[in-house]
């Protein structure tokens, strides 16, 4: 089994792999430009009301393959990953439901740098992936950190939390914006400063769309 990506934020799964629903831009490239904000933009609608559809990680299954999607797991660890939480629905549940509270707090971690309830909430996770690390050899030969496969179903939170680490020691992050729509609030690197959307393809063609209505 393996997982089909696209140029799109949308990825579709081969195999036994379900089809999650698109992303609010799964028309375009990937809208955060780091794989910290990506997972931060799994969520639509930050600060406003929680609308329908609003959380795309709607179970264990698409968290695990959307961390494989990314590269931040490998595709084995996908399928054990899937077949483990089948048979431990329970942990499953325990594990999205702590992954769903990280991406809250890393997107109050990263949209107000001076809340330090959230930073440290964000660290202690950072520092526990850092702890259940493992440095191997790719196939390409060269070695990097990895999560160890010891996280169990806590992997994929164990990956995105090493990126965010990564990130947050990164001056680029002070180069992050937050699209302005009221129901998305999506992140992503403007490095260059000339960026408002997180696509113009939708929520800036949206707002266009609206105010020439309105006038």
């Amino acid at each position: 089994m393996r997982i089909v990506k696209t140029p799109s934020t949308m990825y579709r799964p081969r195999g036994r792999f379900p089809r999650p629903s698109p992303t609010p831009t799964s028309t375009g490239p990937r809208a955060g430009g780091h794989p910290a904000l990506e997972f931060c933009n799994t969520y639509a609608g930050w600060g406003g009301e929680r609308l329908p559809g609003s959380d795309w990680l709607r179970g264990y299954a698409t968290l695990a393959v959307w961390a494989g999607h990314l590269d931040l797991i490998e595709e084995r660890h996908v399928v054990r990953l899937r077949e483990r939480a089948r048979r431990q629905p329970e942990e499953a549940a325990a594990a999205l439901d702590e992954a769903r509270r990280f991406r809250t707090d890393l997107y109050a971690c990263l949209t107000d740098p001076q809340d330090g309830r959230a930073f440290r909430a964000v660290a202690e996770v950072v520092e526990e992936a850092a702890r259940l690390s493992v440095f191997t050899r790719g196939e390409d030969g060269l070695a990097r950190w990895q999560p160890s496969p010891s996280a169990g179903l806590r992997l994929p939170l164990c990956a995105v939390a090493r990126t965010a680490g990564e990130l947050l020691a990164d001056a680029r992050r002070f180069t992050l914006r937050s699209c302005p729509s009221p129901d998305c609030g999506w992140l992503f690197l403007d490095e260059r400063g000339r960026r408002r959307w997180c696509s113009l393809a939708t929520c800036g063609n949206r707002r266009t769309s609206v105010r020439d209505a309105g006038g």
